[in-house]
Protein backbone atom coordinates (compact mmCIF):
# COMPACT_ATOMS: atom_id res chain seq x y z
CA UNK A 1 0.00 0.00 0.00
CA UNK A 2 1.48 3.35 -0.69
CA UNK A 3 1.47 5.84 2.01
CA UNK A 4 1.31 9.66 1.32
CA UNK A 5 3.75 11.31 3.22
CA UNK A 6 1.77 14.30 5.90
CA UNK A 7 2.27 17.31 3.93
CA UNK A 8 4.81 19.58 6.95
CA UNK A 9 3.03 22.77 8.56
CA UNK A 10 4.46 24.73 11.12
CA UNK A 11 2.75 24.09 14.68
CA UNK A 12 1.63 27.34 16.40
CA UNK A 13 2.98 26.33 19.64
CA UNK A 14 2.86 30.41 20.78
CA UNK A 15 -0.68 30.08 20.16
CA UNK A 16 -3.00 31.28 22.58
CA UNK A 17 -4.19 28.80 25.24
CA UNK A 18 -8.34 29.66 23.52
CA UNK A 19 -7.34 28.39 19.93
CA UNK A 20 -5.32 25.03 21.69
CA UNK A 21 -8.31 24.03 23.60
CA UNK A 22 -10.18 24.29 20.51
CA UNK A 23 -7.33 22.14 18.35
CA UNK A 24 -7.43 25.33 15.61
CA UNK A 25 -4.10 27.31 14.46
CA UNK A 26 -3.69 30.53 16.22
CA UNK A 27 -2.46 33.42 13.80
CA UNK A 28 -0.77 34.80 16.89
CA UNK A 29 -2.15 38.63 16.48
CA UNK A 30 -2.12 40.99 19.05
CA UNK A 31 -3.86 42.48 21.44
CA UNK A 32 -5.99 39.14 20.61
CA UNK A 33 -5.34 36.64 17.84
CA UNK A 34 -7.82 36.76 15.12
CA UNK A 35 -10.22 33.64 15.47
CA UNK A 36 -10.89 34.83 18.89
CA UNK A 37 -11.92 38.35 17.76
CA UNK A 38 -14.60 36.43 15.01
CA UNK A 39 -15.92 34.45 17.84
CA UNK A 40 -16.49 37.28 20.62
CA UNK A 41 -13.93 35.25 22.92
CA UNK A 42 -11.62 36.27 25.49
CA UNK A 43 -7.98 36.39 24.32
CA UNK A 44 -5.19 35.16 26.49
CA UNK A 45 -2.78 37.40 24.55
CA UNK A 46 -4.48 40.33 26.40
CA UNK A 47 -3.08 39.24 29.91
CA UNK A 48 0.56 40.05 30.46
CA UNK A 49 3.05 40.42 33.25
CA UNK A 50 2.85 44.14 33.88
CA UNK A 51 0.68 44.88 36.86
CA UNK A 52 -1.86 47.37 37.68
CA UNK A 53 -1.93 49.03 41.10
CA UNK A 54 -3.71 47.58 43.68
CA UNK A 55 -4.58 47.77 47.43
CA UNK A 56 -1.85 45.31 48.70
CA UNK A 57 -3.84 42.68 50.91
CA UNK A 58 -0.79 42.55 53.47
CA UNK A 59 -0.85 45.86 54.83
CA UNK A 60 2.62 45.46 56.38
CA UNK A 61 3.97 45.06 52.86
CA UNK A 62 5.78 47.47 50.40
CA UNK A 63 3.84 50.16 48.74
CA UNK A 64 3.23 50.16 44.99
CA UNK A 65 6.67 52.54 43.84
CA UNK A 66 4.56 56.50 42.91
CA UNK A 67 1.60 55.21 44.66
CA UNK A 68 0.07 56.61 48.49
CA UNK A 69 0.05 53.98 51.13
CA UNK A 70 -3.64 54.41 53.25
CA UNK A 71 -4.31 52.38 56.15
CA UNK A 72 -6.53 50.03 55.48
CA UNK A 73 -9.95 49.89 57.80
CA UNK A 74 -12.35 47.24 58.69
CA UNK A 75 -15.86 49.84 58.62
CA UNK A 76 -17.83 49.74 55.07
CA UNK A 77 -17.88 52.21 52.92
CA UNK A 78 -20.63 54.36 52.24
CA UNK A 79 -20.06 54.14 48.82
CA UNK A 80 -21.27 50.88 47.30
CA UNK A 81 -22.49 49.78 44.25
CA UNK A 82 -22.94 46.67 42.18
CA UNK A 83 -22.52 46.34 38.68
CA UNK A 84 -24.20 43.99 36.35
CA UNK A 85 -22.34 40.30 36.13
CA UNK A 86 -19.94 39.48 33.65
CA UNK A 87 -21.05 37.78 30.13
CA UNK A 88 -21.20 33.83 30.89
CA UNK A 89 -19.99 33.40 27.57
CA UNK A 90 -16.65 35.21 28.30
CA UNK A 91 -14.29 34.15 31.09
CA UNK A 92 -13.36 36.74 33.44
CA UNK A 93 -9.98 38.70 32.84
CA UNK A 94 -7.58 39.01 35.42
CA UNK A 95 -8.73 42.93 35.72
CA UNK A 96 -5.32 43.20 38.32
CA UNK A 97 -2.97 42.69 35.15
CA UNK A 98 -2.34 45.06 32.90
CA UNK A 99 -2.17 44.10 29.43
CA UNK A 100 -2.42 45.87 26.10
CA UNK A 101 -6.13 46.35 26.17
CA UNK A 102 -5.88 48.37 29.87
CA UNK A 103 -2.95 50.62 27.48
CA UNK A 104 -6.07 50.80 24.83
CA UNK A 105 -8.39 52.10 26.77
CA UNK A 106 -5.70 54.48 29.22
CA UNK A 107 -5.14 55.89 25.47
CA UNK A 108 -8.61 56.11 24.79
CA UNK A 109 -9.50 58.53 27.90
CA UNK A 110 -6.93 60.74 27.52
CA UNK A 111 -7.11 61.59 23.93
CA UNK A 112 -11.07 60.99 22.67
CA UNK A 113 -14.33 63.03 23.34
CA UNK A 114 -15.57 60.77 26.02
CA UNK A 115 -17.12 63.74 27.71
CA UNK A 116 -18.90 64.87 24.58
CA UNK A 117 -20.22 67.50 26.48
CA UNK A 118 -19.17 71.65 26.69
CA UNK A 119 -17.64 72.47 29.96
CA UNK A 120 -19.34 74.90 32.35
CA UNK A 121 -16.29 77.07 32.15
CA UNK A 122 -14.84 78.81 28.83
CA UNK A 123 -11.03 77.63 28.83
CA UNK A 124 -9.73 75.57 25.84
CA UNK A 125 -6.60 75.01 27.73
CA UNK A 126 -7.96 72.95 30.52
CA UNK A 127 -9.27 69.26 29.59
CA UNK A 128 -11.12 67.50 32.11
CA UNK A 129 -9.95 64.33 30.94
CA UNK A 130 -5.95 64.92 31.26
CA UNK A 131 -7.01 66.51 34.74
CA UNK A 132 -8.78 63.02 35.50
CA UNK A 133 -5.86 60.98 34.83
CA UNK A 134 -3.30 63.06 36.50
CA UNK A 135 -5.36 62.10 39.63
CA UNK A 136 -6.11 59.01 39.08
CA UNK A 137 -2.27 57.68 38.65
CA UNK A 138 -2.42 58.25 42.46
CA UNK A 139 -5.70 56.25 42.93
CA UNK A 140 -5.70 52.49 41.86
CA UNK A 141 -9.70 52.46 42.62
CA UNK A 142 -10.02 56.09 40.16
CA UNK A 143 -7.95 54.51 37.65
CA UNK A 144 -10.03 51.49 37.01
CA UNK A 145 -13.04 53.18 36.95
CA UNK A 146 -11.66 55.45 34.46
CA UNK A 147 -10.66 52.62 32.33
CA UNK A 148 -14.25 50.61 32.88
CA UNK A 149 -15.85 53.83 31.56
CA UNK A 150 -13.15 54.12 28.68
CA UNK A 151 -14.03 50.46 27.63
CA UNK A 152 -17.70 51.04 27.63
CA UNK A 153 -17.52 54.28 25.04
CA UNK A 154 -14.89 52.38 23.19
CA UNK A 155 -18.43 49.63 22.96
CA UNK A 156 -20.20 52.31 21.59
CA UNK A 157 -17.67 53.32 19.04
CA UNK A 158 -16.15 49.95 18.13
CA UNK A 159 -19.48 47.86 17.73
CA UNK A 160 -17.84 44.85 16.08
CA UNK A 161 -15.78 44.24 19.33
CA UNK A 162 -18.65 45.88 21.63
CA UNK A 163 -18.97 42.34 23.99
CA UNK A 164 -15.35 42.39 24.42
CA UNK A 165 -15.13 46.15 25.96
CA UNK A 166 -18.47 45.75 28.15
CA UNK A 167 -16.70 42.60 29.42
CA UNK A 168 -14.25 44.72 30.31
CA UNK A 169 -16.07 47.94 32.04
CA UNK A 170 -17.69 45.42 33.77
CA UNK A 171 -14.59 43.86 35.14
CA UNK A 172 -12.66 46.37 35.73
CA UNK A 173 -15.47 48.44 37.15
CA UNK A 174 -15.92 45.49 39.75
CA UNK A 175 -11.99 45.61 40.51
CA UNK A 176 -12.18 49.53 41.16
CA UNK A 177 -15.31 49.11 43.86
CA UNK A 178 -13.26 46.07 45.53
CA UNK A 179 -10.84 48.67 46.16
CA UNK A 180 -12.60 51.10 46.95
CA UNK A 181 -14.79 49.46 49.00
CA UNK A 182 -11.75 47.31 50.70
CA UNK A 183 -11.08 50.64 52.75
CA UNK A 184 -12.35 53.03 54.79
CA UNK A 185 -10.95 56.67 53.53
CA UNK A 186 -11.30 59.55 55.13
CA UNK A 187 -11.41 62.21 53.32
CA UNK A 188 -8.96 64.91 53.05
CA UNK A 189 -7.01 67.29 51.05
CA UNK A 190 -5.35 64.89 49.22
CA UNK A 191 -7.82 62.28 48.16
CA UNK A 192 -11.13 64.23 48.44
CA UNK A 193 -11.01 65.16 44.22
CA UNK A 194 -10.23 61.79 43.98
CA UNK A 195 -13.06 60.48 45.52
CA UNK A 196 -15.33 62.97 44.16
CA UNK A 197 -14.16 61.74 40.56
CA UNK A 198 -14.47 58.24 41.26
CA UNK A 199 -18.32 58.78 42.78
CA UNK A 200 -19.23 61.00 39.62
CA UNK A 201 -17.76 58.75 37.45
CA UNK A 202 -19.47 55.84 39.11
CA UNK A 203 -23.03 57.97 38.55
CA UNK A 204 -22.28 58.42 34.78
CA UNK A 205 -21.42 55.02 34.21
CA UNK A 206 -24.69 53.54 36.25
CA UNK A 207 -27.16 55.79 34.19
CA UNK A 208 -25.03 54.49 30.89
CA UNK A 209 -26.21 51.44 31.71
CA UNK A 210 -29.90 52.15 33.00
CA UNK A 211 -30.58 53.46 29.51
CA UNK A 212 -28.97 50.29 27.92
CA UNK A 213 -31.29 48.12 30.06
CA UNK A 214 -34.57 49.50 28.83
CA UNK A 215 -34.48 47.30 25.62
CA UNK A 216 -34.75 43.81 27.87
CA UNK A 217 -35.67 45.75 31.51
CA UNK A 218 -39.92 45.84 32.44
CA UNK A 219 -40.83 49.50 32.27
CA UNK A 220 -41.91 48.86 35.61
CA UNK A 221 -38.29 48.30 37.18
CA UNK A 222 -36.80 50.94 35.13
CA UNK A 223 -37.70 53.34 37.51
CA UNK A 224 -35.99 51.26 40.27
CA UNK A 225 -32.39 51.86 38.31
CA UNK A 226 -32.93 55.53 37.83
CA UNK A 227 -33.70 56.01 41.56
CA UNK A 228 -30.68 53.73 42.00
CA UNK A 229 -28.78 55.89 40.25
CA UNK A 230 -29.82 59.03 41.66
CA UNK A 231 -28.76 57.46 45.10
CA UNK A 232 -25.19 57.49 43.66
CA UNK A 233 -25.15 60.59 43.66
CA UNK A 234 -25.19 61.03 47.27
CA UNK A 235 -21.67 59.64 47.79
CA UNK A 236 -20.98 62.91 45.35
CA UNK A 237 -23.00 64.76 47.94
CA UNK A 238 -21.36 63.61 50.73
CA UNK A 239 -17.61 64.27 49.33
CA UNK A 240 -19.07 67.77 48.62
CA UNK A 241 -20.16 68.23 52.40
CA UNK A 242 -17.11 67.69 53.50
CA UNK A 243 -14.21 68.86 51.74
CA UNK A 244 -15.35 71.72 49.19
CA UNK A 245 -13.02 74.17 50.34
CA UNK A 246 -10.06 71.70 49.87
CA UNK A 247 -11.38 71.10 46.05
CA UNK A 248 -11.88 74.71 44.82
CA UNK A 249 -8.00 74.66 46.39
CA UNK A 250 -7.06 71.61 43.89
CA UNK A 251 -5.86 71.83 40.18
CA UNK A 252 -9.71 71.13 38.96
CA UNK A 253 -10.56 74.13 41.47
CA UNK A 254 -11.21 76.73 38.53
CA UNK A 255 -14.24 74.45 36.99
CA UNK A 256 -15.81 73.90 40.76
CA UNK A 257 -15.96 77.85 40.67
CA UNK A 258 -17.17 78.74 38.13
CA UNK A 259 -20.12 75.86 38.29
CA UNK A 260 -20.49 77.50 41.55
CA UNK A 261 -20.35 81.42 40.17
CA UNK A 262 -22.88 79.94 37.24
CA UNK A 263 -25.60 78.93 39.69
CA UNK A 264 -25.16 81.34 42.51
CA UNK A 265 -28.08 83.33 40.65
CA UNK A 266 -31.67 81.82 41.84
CA UNK A 267 -34.39 82.48 40.35
CA UNK A 268 -37.76 82.10 41.88
CA UNK A 269 -39.56 81.26 38.73
CA UNK A 270 -43.10 80.12 37.69
CA UNK A 271 -42.66 76.82 36.31
CA UNK A 272 -43.09 74.54 39.10
CA UNK A 273 -46.04 76.79 41.28
CA UNK A 274 -49.23 75.20 40.02
CA UNK A 275 -47.26 71.60 41.37
CA UNK A 276 -45.87 73.31 44.47
CA UNK A 277 -49.79 74.16 44.96
CA UNK A 278 -50.73 71.18 44.87
CA UNK A 279 -48.29 69.22 47.22
CA UNK A 280 -48.45 72.45 49.30
CA UNK A 281 -52.66 71.51 49.98
CA UNK A 282 -51.83 67.53 49.49
CA UNK A 283 -53.98 65.84 52.08
CA UNK A 284 -51.67 62.51 52.75
CA UNK A 285 -48.39 64.35 52.99
CA UNK A 286 -47.64 65.40 56.59
CA UNK A 287 -45.46 68.98 56.74
CA UNK A 288 -41.95 67.34 56.41
CA UNK A 289 -42.91 65.14 53.32
CA UNK A 290 -44.26 68.46 51.55
CA UNK A 291 -41.15 70.52 52.41
CA UNK A 292 -39.05 67.60 51.02
CA UNK A 293 -41.05 67.53 47.75
CA UNK A 294 -40.56 71.68 47.46
CA UNK A 295 -37.30 71.33 48.18
CA UNK A 296 -36.54 69.15 45.37
CA UNK A 297 -38.81 71.25 42.96
CA UNK A 298 -36.90 74.68 44.13
CA UNK A 299 -33.38 72.96 43.09
CA UNK A 300 -34.47 72.33 39.58
CA UNK A 301 -36.50 75.81 38.72
CA UNK A 302 -32.90 77.48 38.53
CA UNK A 303 -32.47 75.44 35.56
CA UNK A 304 -35.82 75.80 34.31
CA UNK A 305 -35.51 79.45 34.30
CA UNK A 306 -32.43 79.36 32.34
CA UNK A 307 -33.59 77.47 29.83
CA UNK A 308 -36.77 79.57 29.11
CA UNK A 309 -34.96 82.73 28.62
CA UNK A 310 -35.61 84.41 32.10
CA UNK A 311 -32.18 83.73 33.39
CA UNK A 312 -29.30 84.24 30.84
CA UNK A 313 -26.13 82.85 32.28
CA UNK A 314 -24.68 80.57 29.68
CA UNK A 315 -25.76 78.63 26.76
CA UNK A 316 -28.96 76.34 27.72
CA UNK A 317 -26.88 72.81 27.08
CA UNK A 318 -24.25 73.70 29.72
CA UNK A 319 -27.14 74.77 31.81
CA UNK A 320 -28.98 71.67 31.15
CA UNK A 321 -25.51 69.95 32.21
CA UNK A 322 -25.09 71.75 35.70
CA UNK A 323 -28.68 70.44 36.36
CA UNK A 324 -28.47 67.19 35.26
CA UNK A 325 -24.73 66.67 37.76
CA UNK A 326 -26.41 68.89 40.51
CA UNK A 327 -29.91 67.85 41.11
CA UNK A 328 -29.26 64.88 42.08
CA UNK A 329 -27.02 65.32 44.61
CA UNK A 330 -29.07 67.89 46.45
CA UNK A 331 -32.19 66.23 46.79
CA UNK A 332 -31.74 64.49 50.07
CA UNK A 333 -32.63 60.95 50.94
CA UNK A 334 -36.06 61.51 52.85
CA UNK A 335 -37.01 62.19 48.72
CA UNK A 336 -35.55 58.95 48.02
CA UNK A 337 -37.69 57.44 50.14
CA UNK A 338 -40.55 59.10 48.96
CA UNK A 339 -39.80 57.79 45.42
CA UNK A 340 -38.73 54.04 46.83
CA UNK A 341 -42.81 54.70 48.50
CA UNK A 342 -44.26 55.54 44.45
CA UNK A 343 -45.82 58.90 46.11
CA UNK A 344 -47.68 60.70 43.57
CA UNK A 345 -46.26 64.23 44.87
CA UNK A 346 -42.80 62.97 44.72
CA UNK A 347 -43.08 61.29 41.16
CA UNK A 348 -44.07 64.44 39.68
CA UNK A 349 -41.35 66.39 41.01
CA UNK A 350 -39.03 63.37 39.87
CA UNK A 351 -40.66 64.30 36.36
CA UNK A 352 -39.15 67.63 35.61
CA UNK A 353 -35.90 66.00 36.10
CA UNK A 354 -36.52 64.73 32.52
CA UNK A 355 -36.02 68.07 31.11
CA UNK A 356 -32.58 68.39 31.47
CA UNK A 357 -32.12 64.91 30.69
CA UNK A 358 -33.79 65.27 27.44
CA UNK A 359 -31.50 68.45 26.55
CA UNK A 360 -28.90 66.45 27.12
CA UNK A 361 -29.57 63.51 24.27
CA UNK A 362 -26.82 63.86 21.97
CA UNK A 363 -25.06 62.58 24.37
CA UNK A 364 -23.83 59.10 24.08
CA UNK A 365 -24.31 59.01 28.01
CA UNK A 366 -27.66 60.23 28.14
CA UNK A 367 -29.49 59.07 25.18
CA UNK A 368 -33.28 58.96 25.53
CA UNK A 369 -32.97 58.97 29.49
CA UNK A 370 -35.35 61.93 29.75
CA UNK A 371 -38.13 59.94 27.77
CA UNK A 372 -37.85 56.78 29.72
CA UNK A 373 -37.65 58.41 32.65
CA UNK A 374 -41.15 59.98 31.90
CA UNK A 375 -42.74 56.78 30.47
CA UNK A 376 -41.32 55.46 33.59
CA UNK A 377 -43.40 57.82 36.09
CA UNK A 378 -46.44 57.62 33.81
CA UNK A 379 -46.86 53.64 34.70
CA UNK A 380 -46.20 54.08 38.05
CA UNK A 381 -48.55 56.73 38.77
CA UNK A 382 -52.57 56.64 39.36
CA UNK A 383 -54.30 58.08 36.20
CA UNK A 384 -55.80 61.00 38.07
CA UNK A 385 -52.18 62.04 38.75
CA UNK A 386 -51.35 61.82 34.81
CA UNK A 387 -52.53 65.62 33.72
CA UNK A 388 -49.34 66.59 35.61
CA UNK A 389 -46.83 64.75 33.50
CA UNK A 390 -48.35 66.86 30.58
CA UNK A 391 -46.09 69.92 31.05
CA UNK A 392 -42.82 68.37 31.45
CA UNK A 393 -43.88 65.82 28.20
CA UNK A 394 -44.74 69.39 26.39
CA UNK A 395 -41.27 71.34 26.87
CA UNK A 396 -39.65 67.93 25.67
CA UNK A 397 -41.38 68.70 22.82
CA UNK A 398 -40.69 72.09 22.27
CA UNK A 399 -37.15 71.09 22.80
CA UNK A 400 -37.05 68.11 20.24
CA UNK A 401 -38.49 70.87 17.60
CA UNK A 402 -35.94 72.88 18.66
CA UNK A 403 -38.66 76.03 19.73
Amino acid sequence: MVRIARRSHKKSRAGCSVCKSRHIKCDEGRPACGNCKISSRYCSFLTSDSHLPTVSEDSTSSPTPGFPTRQLDASPSPLRYSPPSPSQELPCPNIAVANMVHMELFHHFMYSNLFDLPPPYDDSDKKIAPLITEVALSYPFLLNEVLAFSALHLSYVQPSNAQLYRHYAIGLQTHALGIFNGEMIEVNRDNCMAILLFSWLLTLHSLIETVDSAGSADIHSLLDRFVHCMQLHLGVRAVKTEAWHMMLESEMGFGLEAITSMMEYANPGSHTADLKSCIQNSKTLNNDEKSTCIRALDNIQWFLSSIDGTEKNGSSLVTAILSLISWPAKINVEFHQLIADRTPEALLALSYYAIPLHLCRESWIVRNAGQLLLQSIRVHLPDEWHRWLDWPEEMMERISAGV
